[in-house]
């Protein structure tokens, strides 16, 4: 299957939740049903998991996130019957921490299951996606529910009939559980393990942590040679509480990143300065099934059972939301659009004629595929430049 090159990297922008709690969190709410198996039917848009949800007699639209801890709702996203329940400390996809509100739900019904006292935590988006409305986290797994994801069947499969995947086929793993996500390891180059956070609120396959690389790097540096794409200073993931520092990120195309025993091969992804994680691309490729009882997860290829090959395209370019406004957080050296002209820290103003005031206007540019655009930037000294580009 032949990926998609990213020309913007929300990665893990106003998706991706909380990924710790502290203060008041409980995991002890009802269930409307006992000894049942319920199969929820989802979509996959974007790569992600789109999960409906019933609450007030209302069906909203929540993502599903391994990689959030529990259930997220925004502040421009109101929900009706929302108690106050506490302040929590949440860490973003960037490690960043804040003390946000943290609210009991009214009963949520998922499929013909509902949960009633589900606790999340109330969130601040600088930028409002209007087609997201909450987040459904890993509380569900950590609740005692057996869950399968399999988005070429578009279902999601609920359980608390112990030992119901047992007999399944697939790929087995331990994995671990820290600040209420899972985590496991993952080998991006032969004999160096990284742990990862299974996190589908991401829409990439694999970002590999800077330290974990720089650790690899001294200890494997013939063989990571042949695998390091290029170099560059630069930022694109973000999270609710900003962007990720300024530092250097590393291009890498790995020829085996391996997942147990399953290999996912010719994968290009680069460094992050948050943590490792494989996100919701590696769905693309199998269903996944959470065991908690166990604490395993069963990877069950669709197509070819002990491999399968990537070739996605190296990211080109990351958009990032710098105080409200659309800046070039990353620009590959190797990119069309970096022999056009553009570069790190660069300000977009205007699209086509089209003035770009804000991220949220740049957001909701919605550029056709394989047309040269001609945009008018901002660079960091201060002048202006005409940039002619396929975005």
């Amino acid at each position: 299957m032949k990926g998609k090159g990213i020309i913007l990297s929300i990665a893990t922008l106003l998706c991706t939740a909380c990924q710790a709690q502290q203060g008041g969190y409980r995991l002890d709410f009802n269930l409307s049903k006992r000894n049942f198996v319920d199969s929820i039917a989802i979509t996959f848009e974007q790569e992600r998991v789109i999960v409906p949800v019933t609450i007030n007699g209302e069906q909203r639209r929540f993502l599903l996130d391994t990689g959030a801890g529990h259930a997220v709702v925004y502040d421009d996203c109101p929900i009706e019957g929302c108690l106050p329940a506490a302040t929590i400390l949440s860490h973003d996809a960037i490690g960043r921490q804040s003390r946000v509100p943290l609210v009991t739900l009214p009963p949520l019904t998922l499929g013909t299951l509902t949960l009633t006292g589900c606790q999340a935590t109330l969130q601040h988006r600088p930028v409002k996606r209007s087609d997201i409305d909450g987040i459904i986290g890993f509380d569900l797994v950590c609740r005692g529910l057996q869950m399968k994801i399999d988005t070429r069947r578009q279902l999601l499969i609920l359980t608390d009939v112990k030992k119901f995947f047992d007999r399944e086929a697939g790929h087995r793993m331990k994995y671990r559980l820290l600040l209420h996500v899972p985590y496991l390891d993952v080998m991006p180059f032969s004999g160096f393990r990284d742990r990862v956070l299974f996190d589908t609120g991401s829409r990439s396959l694999y970002s590999m942590n800077k330290q974990r690389f720089d650790e690899a790097e001294k200890t494997r540096r013939p063989f990571l040679a042949s695998q390091i794409e290029g170099r560059s200073v630069g930022q694109y993931a973000m999270g609710f509480q900003g962007t990720e520092a300024l530092g250097e990120v590393v291009f890498l195309g790995l020829s085996d990143l391996r997942l147990g025993r399953f290999s996912f091969r010719d994968v290009h992804t680069l460094t992050t300065q948050g943590g490792s994680h494989l996100g919701a691309r590696v769905l693309d490729y199998g269903a996944v099934v959470f065991c908690p009882l166990q604490k395993t997860l069963i990877f069950q290829p669709y197509d070819h059972p002990n491999s399968c090959n990537v070739g996605n395209s190296q990211l080109q370019k990351a958009i990032v939301n710098a105080n409200g406004k659309p800046v070039v957080g990353l620009v590959w050296e190797r990119s069309e659009a970096f022999k056009a002209g553009l570069r790190q820290g660069d300000t977009i103003l205007n699209v086509e004629g089209q003035a770009i005031d804000s991220f949220a206007d740049y957001l909701a540019f919605r550029p056709l595929r394989g047309r040269i655009y001609t945009f008018i930037i901002l660079d960091r000294r201060g002048f202006k430049k005409e940039v002619k580009m396929t975005w």
